[in-house]
């Protein structure tokens, strides 16, 4: 066991994004917005090319945490105001609006790396994420901006209802993409709410989160112990975990727990 003890960062790193993107996850099966994830993780991802490239430059934010979150959540934060803006002027071409968006994003993206020739490993790492590498540095923004969400949708939980979606949204996910990558960011905001999806309350908080753990926890061993890449190793250990959990398990919570809140 002690042979594992350096990914006790990563696996807090992985349950506290988790838990965030449930919460998150919830709001966006409910709006039907399902290509919001990509597409705002896309733009975070855009972000950081230009911090990566434009601000480093600068001493004031070269090496440090503001100088490598202010461009993803600059522009999270417009991209989320022009989304919460599109829903209300155009619900019915919203999605396929999304998705323009990302793939726009996407392509200026590898348009400001094309010159550099790293650029490649840099779009890699922001695919992939470097979660099996997190320290307890990265851990604790990653908490305290969670805990803050958690409260404040606690505190207002009519909050989440609004607009507010998309100010939390631009604001926590693009910390977390900067472990997870945009695979699994996707995975973690979708599958586990998708595969428990058929349950309400707290049913539904108890299985996406017990879907989630065991996916974490399965990918991350498997990425350590074979050498594969972290984010693809726990998108396919939550999506098989998702696909026999909600097989297997949600019909018996249905039945075991009809009316558990």
């Amino acid at each position: 066991m002690a042979d594992y003890a350096w990914l006790l960062p990563a696996i807090a790193c992985g349950l506290i994004a988790l838990v965030g993107n449930i919460v998150l996850g919830q709001q966006v099966l409910k709006r039907n917005i399902i290509f919001i994830d990509l597409a705002v993780a896309q733009v975070a991802a855009l972000g950081a090319v230009l911090s990566h490239y434009w601000l480093n430059q600068y001493p004031l934010f070269s090496g440090s945490f503001w100088g490598e979150m202010l461009g993803p959540w600059a522009l999270s934060l417009l991209l989320c105001a022009l989304i919460a803006l599109m829903e209300k002027r155009y619900q019915q071409h919203l999605e396929p609006m999304i998705g323009s968006l990302f793939v726009v994003s996407a392509s200026l993206a590898i348009i400001l790396v094309s010159k550099d020739p790293h650029g490649a490993d840099f779009i890699q790492a922001i695919l992939n994420g470097q979660l099996l590498w997190s320290t307890w540095n990265d851990v604790w923004p990653l908490a305290f901006i969670t805990a803050a969400m958690l409260l404040l949708v606690w505190a207002r939980p009519t909050f989440m209802q609004g607009s507010g979606f998309y100010l939390i949204f631009a604001i926590l996910m693009p910390i977390t993409l900067k472990l997870t990558g945009v695979y699994l960011e996707f995975a973690l905001l979708v599958i586990p709410a998708l595969c428990a999806a058929k349950l309400q309350g707290s049913r539904f908080f108890i299985a996406s989160i017990s879907i989630g753990i065991v996916g974490i926890l399965s990918g991350l061993v498997a990425s350590a112990h074979y050498d594969l890449p972290s984010g693809a190793s726990i998108v396919i250990g939550l999506f098989i975990n998702g696909v026999l959990f909600s097989v297997l398990f949600v019909p018996l919570l249905n039945k075991l727990w009809p009316t558990l809140d």
